[in-house]
């Protein structure tokens, strides 16, 4: 009897590392077979090209006087400029941010053939102007 449930133990061990080896090796097979590319998102690692180059764009916000929530100057408009033409058609994302990098509006718009100046005058949030600390830019698509 004690055979039996010997040779059994050792059949369910050999079932067992055999799954595991046939089911890590799908996964990893599956793996192998996404790709990196500048306007897909997904695992692994490759040097993409940027349409914007080694020159970042500079930005520029406009302000409004509101006396709610809270008086004072909000930021109603951000312009990025310096936008090559190369990213014509691509997209623009605008964040606000506060000192503890807290996001307080954002937006984005299409850049506009040719480069150049890209105004986004639809922000989500509601930024103070004097609580404004960091403007982060993306470039998208």
């Amino acid at each position: 009897m004690t055979k039996l449930i010997k040779g059994l133990m050792k059949r369910r061990v050999l079932f067992a590392t055999l799954l595991a080896l046939t089911i890590f090796g799908a996964v990893y097979g599956f793996a192998a077979t996404l790709n990196v590319s500048p306007t897909a998102l997904s695992a692994g690692n490759a040097s993409l090209p940027s349409c914007q180059g080694a020159t970042a764009p500079t930005t520029a916000y406009g302000l409004t006087y509101q006396s709610s929530p809270s008086a004072g100057y909000y930021v109603t408009s951000v312009n990025v400029s310096g936008l090559n033409s190369a990213c014509a058609g691509k997209t623009v994302s605008v964040v606000l941010t506060d000192s503890s990098n807290t996001s307080l509006a954002s937006g984005n718009v299409a850049i506009p053939v040719g480069g150049g100046t890209a105004t986004i005058s639809s922000l989500t949030g509601s930024a103070i102007a004097s609580s404004v600390a960091n403007v982060n830019v993306a470039i998208n698509g």
